[in-house]
């Protein structure tokens, strides 16, 4: 067996007496023989660093005088091969909230060459360690107030040490062959620190450290008794452990001293007794739970609490089963949610001008969570399955009934939850519990209504069918190896020849370094109920310019912009504000009713562009120059103090559908897309036998000026190094709604439905299968009613956006 172990800073003079039995235990005995032992593809890297801040640094509510033996670890695992790389850490900090979770998924993402949708990083919540939120940093610097426990300075330290480490173990990871499964009872340790009196309110509060004997002794009450394991193996080495227990993990605290109090010492204990793997454990679902009932704040008190932990999980241990695994039973997920605000949250901002220290670390990140909730930002929850274990990712400070239900949802699995993720909406009650009051309801920021949020998550999350093996799918090998991408970099390859081949017809854009922000001329206003819509103007290079139309709602601030891209028409950008003879185009005008922000171009050669001479734009297509007003137009948008940069979109049926498309596959800025009648497999677009013999060709059509004119070259039999498939597959996993009518004379539907079967994989593949969106209307080259207000709903979903103004499609 590989010896290596891991760096810890306690001493030998500092073990806990009577638990060298923990110490000296063995491997559990396996129910199952080891399989044939054959590669399996996927590996596993594990990562630990010290996580504890210098002397004379702010913790969570003190400033630290030194730290303990243990001191504070930052660790986890990354999973590689099955899909891009999955990360998993935890943290001994009290809470990582917000715009600091954000940070820390993206430098973790990065070391590990994946998206931050496949990181999950917690906290296991100790209240002697830092706190880390830059949203509420800036707040209290725009404030012009001292951020003190919020200040980032030791944050990027120890972002700094986890992408060493990560990239560091990415270079070596272990072959993971198998994993394991235990759970077992812990006893005298959790208590419900809820304690109703005859009215059902909460009389009491059982605190962690809870010197009223009367309080000590009323019943348990509801908790998850149970820890949890799932244990990672190459064939009969374990190559780590991750444990998972609902509980607050404070025997007693305000010591000065960063530690990692009775969890870290229970985990420290595991770690010597199996010394082979790495053990990262989890806080679950502990808001409402403490140590109360068996903690009156003495000292000896710690080392007892670990004691019980560190016995549950080595029993726990020794009750794991293990099973053998592959690729195939990996696969990450996850559901984002909004969860809805208290709106008495805004009163911190008027508070914290009076507020002391302490005060400021428990309120300021409700106060930054709120402004994002405001801005329809959401969080995402998100769940590893891997055989038959699924570990859920939640945020905030959950009530146990959270992790009861989710186990109770799926008897037939095995469950685990890690909480306290982002720690920015706090603690998190059930609907019932908020009719009870109680400390942990009184300073909630969410409402009631955040419990059918989240368990409807949770249960799709768990009852998500197995997806197919998309590790099979051509666009998820290697380009040119029968062997499946594994790492970001190799998926950007990928993405890249794709781009590449695009521009093989479509040209090469120029470069967009140092670019101003295009002036905008103001040529006429008219006032409409609820906006107003400007013809504008502006330069979009040396030669061209961008002639569109603006709507901007009323009271505009940060919210949702969408580019609008019209048909095929004279008209331009009229068709869009519904000036044309057809109906059902007018997009434009429907969503700034909506209450987003619009931008509706005219396409070179339509409408004010009707005589745009192509011949002299100095762009080898038009397709192209259509791509970059776009980016032009998304240039401006990104500018506007209306309009949330991180919220814009794309819409257009057509022409306007594929250059939809075309335009998302060149900026990622563009957060979702709708294409409506825009595309289908250039093997499938038939223009019958007199439209070819016209056009010279089958793709004739695209080969005119105004789009993609290298064409010509290639007909008539044009064979495209690139396909709307490849375009799709560039843009995942950012979403694509795509309306396809079962009579298009145009985009033939059966090639949208093959070409949504070849796709369909990568989302999938990405951990977002629901972002391909697909729906037939029995109708011809149209976008109907009730296909627009699905549309319209999935942006309002996606953004988080609530539409303020109704209009006909309601």
């Amino acid at each position: 067996m590989n010896n290596k172990k891991f760096p810890f800073l306690l001493t030998a003079s500092h073990l806990i007496p009577g638990l060298l039995m923990l110490l000296f235990s063995t491997l559990p005995g396996m129910g199952r023989q080891i399989e044939d032992s054959s590669e399996s593809g996927l590996s596993l890297a594990v990562f630990d660093v010290d996580a504890t801040p210098p002397v004379g640094s702010l913790l969570a509510y003190d400033p630290m005088e030194k730290k303990d033996d243990l001191g504070l670890r930052a660790r986890g695992i990354v999973i590689i091969g099955s899909g891009l790389p999955i990360v998993l850490c935890a943290v001994d900090w009290i809470g990582i909230a917000n715009e600091s979770q954000d940070a820390f998924k993206s430098r973790l993402a990065k070391a590990a060459s994946t998206l931050p949708s496949r990181v999950a990083v917690h906290t296991v919540h100790q209240h002697d360690a830092p706190i880390s939120d830059w949203g509420a940093e800036k707040l209290l610097k725009d404030a012009g107030l001292d951020p003190k426990a919020f200040d980032s300075s030791f944050d990027r330290v120890l972002l700094d040490r986890l992408d060493h480490a990560i990239q560091q173990a990415m270079q070596s990871p272990q072959p993971l062959t198998h994993i394991g499964t235990g759970n077992a009872n812990v006893e005298k340790v959790a208590s419900n620190r809820r304690i109703k009196g005859p009215d059902g309110k909460i009389r009491y509060s059982r605190t962690s450290s809870t010197k009223d004997p009367k309080i000590r002794d009323y019943p348990e009450g509801l908790i998850d008794p149970e820890v949890s394991l799932i244990s990672f193996w190459n064939e009969e080495e374990p190559l780590a452990v991750l444990s998972y227990y609902a509980v607050h993990p404070q025997s007693y605290y305000l010591t000065k001293i960063a530690n990692p109090d009775f969890p870290g010492i229970a985990r420290y204990l595991r770690q010597l007794a199996v010394p082979e793997a790495l053990h990262v454990h989890f806080n679950g679902a502990g808001a409402n739970v403490t140590a109360g009932k068996y903690n009156d704040g003495a000292k000896i008190n710690r080392k007892i609490l670990a004691e019980r932990l560190a016995a549950g999980m080595e029993q726990a241990w020794q009750n794991t089963v293990k099973s053998k695994i592959n690729p195939t039973a990996v696969y990450w997920q996850q559901e984002a949610v909004l969860l809805p605000a208290n709106e008495n949250v805004p009163d911190i901002a008027r508070e914290m001008h009076q507020q002391n220290a302490r005060w400021l670390t428990n309120n300021l990140q409700k106060l930054a969570w709120y402004q994002r909730q405001q801005q329809g930002k959401k969080i995402a929850i998100s769940c590893l399955s891997i055989g038959n274990a699924r570990i859920l990712h939640l945020p905030g400070e959950l009530f146990v009934e959270y992790q009861l239900a989710a186990k109770a949802e799926r008897p037939d699995l095995f469950v685990a939850m890690a909480a306290y993720g982002d720690y920015g909406p706090f603690y998190i009650g059930t609907t019932a519990a908020y009719k009870e009051d109680g400390y942990e309801i009184n300073v909630s920021p969410v409402t009631p209504e955040a419990e059918p949020i989240l368990m409807k998550a949770i249960n799709n999350l768990l009852h998500n069918p197995a997806p197919i093996n998309a590790q099979k799918s051509p666009y998820i090998l290697q380009n040119e190896k029968a062997v499946p991408v594994k790492t970001l970099d190799e998926w950007k390859d990928k993405k890249r020849a794709w781009k590449n081949n695009m521009a093989a017809v479509m040209g090469t854009l120029p470069s967009r370094e140092n670019l101003a922000l295009p002036s905008l001329t103001y040529l006429d206003t008219v006032k409409e109920k609820g906006f107003t819509r400007y013809r504008i103007r502006f330069a979009s290079d040396d030669t061209n310019e961008v002639t569109a139309y603006l709507y901007l709602p009323e009271n505009s601030s940060a919210r949702p912009a969408m580019l609008v891209l019209h048909s095929t028409g004279e008209l331009g950008k009229k068709i869009v504000d519904g000036q044309g003879p057809l109906e059902n185009r007018g997009i434009a005008r429907e969503l700034a009713e909506r209450g987003y922000v619009v931008m509706a171009p005219d396409y070179p050669s339509f409408g004010e562009q009707k005589d745009h001479d192509f011949s002299k734009d100095g762009f080898p297509s038009g397709t192209l120059l259509g791509v970059w007003n776009h980016l032009r137009c998304v240039d401006v948008l990104s500018q506007m103090k209306e309009v949330d940069p991180n919220r814009i979109g794309v819409i257009g049926h057509s022409l306007g559908g594929h250059n939809a498309l075309f335009a998302a596959a060149h900026d990622e800025r563009i957060q979702a897309v709708v294409s409506s009648c825009g595309w289908t497999p250039f093997a499938y677009y038939d223009i019958g036998e007199a439209g070819t013999e016209r056009y010279g060709g089958r793709l004739g059509p695209w080969a005119q000026e105004r789009y993609m004119p290298a064409i010509k070259k290639l007909l008539p039999d044009a064979h495209l190094p690139f396909d709307f498939t490849d375009i799709i597959a560039s843009i995942a996993p950012r979403p694509v709604f795509t309306n396809a009518p079962l009579q298009d004379s145009n985009f033939a539907v059966d090639g949208v439905k093959a070409g949504i079967a070849e796709v369909q994989p990568v989302y999938t593949w990405l951990g977002f299968p629901a972002n391909l969106i697909v729906r037939y209307p029995d109708t011809g080259h149209d976008f109907p009613p009730a296909v627009r207000k699905e549309a319209y709903a999935f942006l309002d979903e996606f953004f988080g956006f609530k539409p303020e103004n109704q209009n006909s499609l309601e």
